[in-house]
């Protein structure tokens, strides 16, 4: 696709500059959310974008456009050319062609571009009547929404190679909130997926009720050490937010708190985090990075102790190794360097178990302020939260909203099981739940 929009600026691109790449980038998106039964916000949007960066006597120039006519190509090019020469970046940039990925899954469905519209209204309004038919305290369904998309990139560039990937994806949540004795709260239930008929509408509401109530008439958390249990999506959470860590970049700008630390122990030996590209059930599977290189399976820490960080071509070399398929560019943009299909390794437990190997647990559900409450270069975090009191293996109550602290290294060290219920959330970071011998908690 788009043969001609990359014939007409390679050509004009070939005596003007040293090396060149072009990337484009299609999408498709809809969404639909309802209240009252009714439609409240109906979405359907189109992009479509090419980007270039050039490489002109060492220095790295970038522009894009999302006009696409001969003229505009010609000029991005020329406006590639003009940045580059106030580049003041001295890293080295070289292109290639780099090899295919063989082993790559397939991460489009045709059944789910051929999924009446009729029908995705249909599965976000059942999402609100079931919420609101469950549980007589059910007040409101802020959030019934059904939303898909499909993407398609294109990379090239003057080294010959020329890939390119289509893929798709649909995801559902409903928000449920519900009140008892003046006490509010939220329960919200969600699934991603390529297959359709995989929606339950009548399962979610049920799911997203339940997460509701059950923490409504919550009893102020005594503040103190406890050990904790973050549920998968909370540690899903968790990982996320300290992600940057593992940023090849920021480490190698002294900007990781994992600087210097490679081949040492620096979590528990059940921990085992991953960066895998080519996760069959993930949601930023690709064959290829925004540079054209093979996406991989990254081992980042390996039963505790850190094995490597995450690379594109240019901190790779920086590093004398290769790049591990995680650059990271949209046409409007300059590389840099994202996870994929990040993960915490699943264990063996059962979720159950985890609340057995103490006598007091507090079950986490729920964190509140991750961008303002978590330091990133630190590790520190002061979260939000919402939860339940566990003893001897029983859960006994849901606690008023209370606040847990620690830090993430010294969480991760303090691993004391893994559960086998792994999850993605919406944003291609999985975790099953799992239990720190201990945080601190404030009522």
């Amino acid at each position: 696709m788009y043969t001609l929009e990359f014939k007409t600026i390679f050509a004009y691109a070939k005596d003007k500059t040293d090396e060149i790449e072009i990337l484009l980038s299609a999408a498709n998106s809809f969404s639909v959310k309802i209240n009252k039964q009714n439609v409240e916000s109906f979405n359907y949007a189109d992009s479509k974008g090419i980007g270039v960066r050039i490489v002109k006597d060492e220095k790295v120039g970038y522009a894009y456009t999302e006009k696409f006519d001969e003229e505009t190509f010609k000029l991005i090019v020329d406006e590639a050319i003009k940045n580059a020469k106030y580049t003041e970046n001295d890293d080295v940039v070289i292109m290639d062609n780099y090899p295919e990925n063989t082993n790559s899954p397939n991460v489009y469905s045709e059944e789910l571009d051929k999924v009446d519209v009729v029908d995705k209204i249909q599965l976000a309004k059942d999402l609100e009547k079931y919420a609101k038919e469950t549980d007589k305290r059910v007040f409101n369904v802020p959030y019934a929404v059904y939303a898909d998309g499909k993407s398609y990139s294109r990379i090239a560039n003057s080294k010959g190679l020329d890939k390119e990937d289509t893929h798709n994806y649909a995801y559902a949540y409903v928000g449920t909130l519900s009140e008892e004795n003046d006490d509010k709260r939220m329960g919200m239930d969600f699934l991603i997926t390529r297959n359709f008929n995989e929606f339950d509408a009548k399962k979610m509401a049920k799911e997203s009720v339940k997460k509701s109530t059950d923490l409504l008439n919550g009893k102020p958390a005594e503040s103190g050490k406890y050990a904790v249990v973050f549920n998968n999506e909370m540690m899903a959470t968790m990982l996320a937010t300290f992600s940057g860590i593992f940023n090849a970049k920021s480490v190698q700008e002294g900007r990781s708190l994992l600087k210097g630390k490679v081949g040492q122990k620096i979590a528990n030996e059940k921990v085992t985090i991953v960066d895998d590209g080519l996760h069959p059930d993930g949601f930023s599977t690709s064959a290829f990075d925004s540079e054209g290189y093979p996406t991989e399976r990254t081992i980042l820490i390996e039963n505790g102790v850190l094995k490597s960080f995450l690379h594109n071509t240019i901190t790779a070399r920086k590093d004398g190794i290769n790049s591990t398929g995680n650059g990271s560019r949209g046409y409007k943009g300059t590389l840099g360097i994202s996870t994929s299909n990040f993960i915490i390794e699943a264990g063996e437990h059962k979720e159950a178990d985890l609340f057995t190997k103490h006598n007091r647990v507090i079950e986490i559900v729920s964190l509140q302020g991750m961008h303002s409450g978590a330091n990133a270069i630190s590790g520190d975090f002061s979260l939000g939260a919402q939860g339940f009191l566990w003893q001897n293996g029983k859960r006994m109550h849901s606690l008023k909203p209370f606040t847990v602290s620690g830090n993430f290294l010294q969480m991760l060290s303090g691993v004391e099981a893994v559960a086998d219920n792994f999850k993605f959330d919406m944003s291609s970071n999985g975790a099953s739940s799992i239990l720190i011998k201990e945080l601190n908690i404030s009522g």
